[in-house]
């Protein structure tokens, strides 16, 4: 296979060192690429046996989100498979494929046939990461691993794993956008909520207001199947004057609102993350009914921020509930439609 750089889309100057992550395209001729298969919090890693665990261990190390369900959930689930299976899985969504040094290497023969010699040799001998965007399949991103040694490939990894989480989420965003916010969204009920409280949010098919209560200062979306729920609060004033008074208004909330639930302390977090033009504090963790009787549980995680033009704080919270399978692709949906939450 033959490849050529047709961009290079990211400077990024770290330590007073330059980075650079080349984008390629495969020559194609006029071929149409389909778009891109699989699920969108897997990524699909080639490699031989001999790789695998020095390979799992730094992508491991660069792919570190992770949801407390209570349980650990990572973000992306890796999925590894041999050199053989490279022409069944090229046009996955995302897929590495990756080669430590050794020609006996079914990994590393497939790396060869790959790259051109002379991205092979600049990668050998370079930075030993190429990013590619759409090489098999729209909407893909396609990464190549050629390290010459252990300490080459983990070379500067501190450094570089920021900003491929940040391509990586990108692309999650961008594929799942297409998805949430098409044509088919709830216009009926946004506008209802923009009409009632003049503030705007993007509501995917299938979200609808469970409860409707005049006054209340409190608006409650839902969806089954799995269960999730949106909350948006909102108070007079300036409540965020420090992080007492944030952990006070924000541990009596789901009393006060769902009523049925409370916040659990195992693995809270709370945190500042830019909102916007300011910022918002972001708490996140695990919820529990308060019957014990009815044990139900799971992720949450709620923005809080203070909107100076209207002299109110808001209150942005999401949560689900669906025991025994994956919640992260969930959440991160969930956090998209949070994120387009705007006031007037």
């Amino acid at each position: 296979m033959d490849f050529s750089i047709i961009k290079l889309v990211i400077r990024i100057n770290l330590m007073n060192k330059i980075i650079l992550i080349f984008l390629l395209a495969m020559i194609s001729g006029c071929e149409n690429k389909r778009e891109a298969l699989g699920a969108d919090n897997e990524i699909r890693v080639i490699c031989s046996k001999l790789d695998r665990e020095i390979i799992n261990a730094y992508l491991s190390s660069i792919f570190i989100d992770t949801l407390f369900t209570p349980e650990p959930e990572p973000y992306y689930n890796l999925k590894f498979s041999e050199p053989e299976t490279f022409s069944q899985l090229k046009s996955q969504s995302q897929v590495i494929v990756g080669s430590i040094n050794r020609d006996n290497n079914s990994g590393h023969q497939l790396v060869k046939r790959l790259l051109p010699d002379d991205q092979f040799e600049s990668t050998i001998h370079g930075d030993p990461v190429i990013l590619g965007k759409d090489v098999y399949a729209k909407k893909q991103l396609f990464m190549i691993i050629n390290a010459n040694s252990i300490d080459h490939l983990n070379n500067n990894i501190g450094k570089k794993r920021g900003q491929l989480r940040k391509i990586f989420n990108d692309q999650f965003v961008d594929r799942q956008k297409r998805f949430l916010f098409g044509d088919d969204r709830n216009i009926k009920l946004e506008d209802s909520l923009r009409s009632e409280y003049g503030w705007i949010i993007k509501i995917p098919w299938g979200w609808d207001r469970i409860k409707n209560l005049p006054d209340s200062n409190f608006v409650w979306l839902g969806r089954e199947m799995p269960f999730q729920w949106i909350g948006i609060g909102w108070a007079n004033g300036n409540v965020l004057s420090s992080e007492i008074s944030v952990g006070d208004y924000l541990w009596g909330w789901p009393k006060d609102n769902y009523k049925s639930i409370q916040i659990n302390p195992h693995k809270f977090k709370l945190d500042k993350v830019r909102h916007g033009n300011t910022f918002a504090w972001r708490a996140q963790g695990v919820w529990e009914t308060i019957n014990l009787k009815e044990s139900k549980g799971g992720p949450f995680r709620s923005y809080l921020f203070y909107d100076s033009v209207n002299d109110l704080t808001y209150h942005l919270n999401f949560l689900i509930h669906h025991p025994g399978d994956d919640k992260s692709i969930y959440m991160r949906q969930m956090d998209m439609i949070i994120k387009t939450f705007k006031t007037s």
